[in-house]
Parts: structure tokens; sequence; C-alpha cells
């Protein structure tokens, strides 16, 4: 990475954090379905009530994810609009 600019430096840096926290995401959905959901070991066949409940369980992590992510924007831009007369003022303050 030698012949590497310092902005192409952070944008391998930073996708491949991006990859790490996605797989790290996926192991514990994983890891978390699995643990709930399959429970007969006697047979290679996965049965139709852990296939249907592998199925709800990452549906269900899916859709919670998404909803905290929603309310994670709402709250910033809350933060941000609040802020933003303080940051006028501090600016005007200065001048």
């Amino acid at each position: 990475m030698a012949g590497l600019g310092p902005t192409t430096h952070i944008d391998v840096e930073s996708t491949s954090r991006q990859f790490r926290e996605f797989l790290s995401s996926y192991n514990k959905l994983t890891e978390m379905c699995f643990m709930d959901c399959i429970n007969d070991f006697t047979s290679r066949k996965i049965s139709n009530a852990e296939d249907t409940c592998a199925l709800n369980c990452m549906e269900k992590y899916m859709k919670m994810t998404q909803r905290i992510s929603q309310r994670f924007q709402e709250s910033q831009l809350l933060s941000t609009d609040a802020a933003g007369p303080t940051v006028q003022n501090l600016k005007s303050a200065v001048q």
C-alpha cells in the first residue's frame, strides 16, 4: 500500500472496518438464530419448524436493526437542529 495516497488508504481502511462490522453482525445473527431455532441434531435435514423459526428470527433481527438505524438518524437530526442555533450564536459572538 506504499503507492496509495492518503485518501485511498483511508477508503481501504474504512471499507475494511465496515466489512468486519458486517461479518460481526452476520455471525451474531447466525449464532443467535441457530441457538434459538435448531434443536434436533438426530437428522441431517432441517425441519419445517426450524426453517420457519430461522426465517422469522432473521426477519425480526433485520427489522429491529432497520428501526434502530432510523431512530438513530432521527435523534442525530434533532440534535443537529438543536445545536444549530448554538453554533450560530457562537459564530456571531466570535465575529
